[in-house]
């Protein structure tokens, strides 16, 4: 918590074994407070407590400037005893020796700066960068303001973090703003949401390759088909790759017999090649038309669409269209060769063999199998 007016910490948290207690945009001490105790002294806070500190400078092994802030409460809601002005001088002895301490231990080794609290008298310590105000390690509480320039945190929550894991911040402000408090959670460790993202990515790449395998695929051998005008159909006759056929069963919405030679031609050329149906024109080639306005054409449409999902398993690529010629609409059903072999209709495999549809036999299916293996 801050006192955003002064700038003085009211409250930080201690660092524990479930809490990391440092939260980096606040991670920020005043040096210029810090300089004033190279002498032992006494601070009187904003909360009323009265403090006595005393700061060095040390350098680590490594070449880095901190200076060391060590301090003891002489008065606090939290002692039930207040130090006497008698007492002040063994104080003072207790913070020179413990900074010392921390000093020595310091400047001896190049590991973590975090320092163990047995063997401190004081209350709280406190080491920070010479250089960019930055707080390097904190024990228990000691007073701290933070350096002007440093933002406080905007209100809300947001995640950092700390120390390889990943924590949720939430900073609130009372009515007035002049108290800013933050407190923060640990929601995992790093490594894990890492692991989960990866693994997240991984199954989402699947299914969208699932699913572009499924779906894209159908849309992309529907633009790549191969298949002759009518005027070319009609001319050529039927043949591998087309099929003439006068309509579909009149009872609405029921398949008869002339659907289901429909449905064998659809399986087969999925099965084989690329091909196209025409409806409303005979087995001689002769264009006898279908009787359809606009609504007859969706229905219809939709008919086809109905009864090849139904019937024809997997489903395979086809695209309806419709053409007027000559005042007499044709209904074309173009399939693709599917790249999902064997097409069955009724339980049965069919392919295309010249002008006529067969059941498959055993080396067809072997052929299929083994081609898209």
């Amino acid at each position: 918590m801050v006192d955003t007016q002064s700038r003085f910490f009211i409250d930080v948290g201690t660092p524990s074994q479930d809490s990391a207690g440092r939260f980096a945009p606040l991670d920020y001490s005043d040096t210029s407070l810090l300089t004033t105790f190279h002498q032992p002294g006494s601070y009187n806070t904003p909360t009323g407590e009265i403090w006595r500190l005393y700061s060095q400078p040390a350098q680590t092994a490594g070449g880095k400037r901190l200076e060391v802030l060590v301090g003891y409460s002489l008065k606090a809601p939290w002692k039930p005893v207040e130090t006497l002005d008698s007492q002040i001088p063994a104080v003072d002895a207790a913070l020179r020796r413990d900074a010392d301490k921390i000093a020595r231990s310091l400047s001896a080794t190049k590991a973590s700066l975090r320092l163990p609290r047995p063997g401190l008298a004081v209350d709280g310590y406190q080491l920070v960068d010479s250089i960019t105000q930055e707080v390097a390690e904190q024990g228990p509480y000691v007073p701290s303001l933070l350096p002007p320039g440093v933002p406080l945190p905007t209100p809300g929550r947001r995640f950092y973090v700390s120390a390889g894991e990943l924590h949720l911040a939430q900073t609130a402000t009372d009515t007035d703003g002049r108290l800013s408090a933050t407190s923060f959670l640990m929601v995992a460790d790093l490594q894990w949401v890492i692991c989960l993202l990866a693994l997240g990515f991984v199954v989402t790449g699947a299914i969208a390759r699932t699913l572009a395998r499924r779906f894209l695929r159908k849309y992309f051998a529907k633009i790549g088909m191969q298949i002759p005008s009518v005027d070319q159909a009609i001319r050529d006759g039927e043949g591998q790759n087309v099929e003439f056929k006068r309509g579909l069963s009149e009872a609405e919405g029921k398949v008869g017999s002339v659907d289901n030679e429909i449905l064998k031609s659809v399986a087969a050329f999925a099965n084989t090649n690329d091909g196209v149906i025409f409806l409303g024109i005979d087995d001689a080639g002769h264009v006898k038309g279908l009787p359809l306005d606009f609504t007859g054409r969706d229905r219809l449409e939709q008919k086809l669409q109905n009864i090849i999902r139904d019937r024809v398993r997997p489903s395979p690529p086809v695209k309806i269209t419709f053409e007027d010629l000559r005042g007499l609409w044709i209904a074309e059903i173009a399939v693709a060769e599917g790249d999902a072999p064997p097409y069955m209709m009724g339980g049965a495999i069919y392919v295309r063999r010249g002008a006529s549809d067969f059941q498959a036999q055993q080396e067809d299916v072997v052929r299929l199998v083994t081609q898209y293996a």
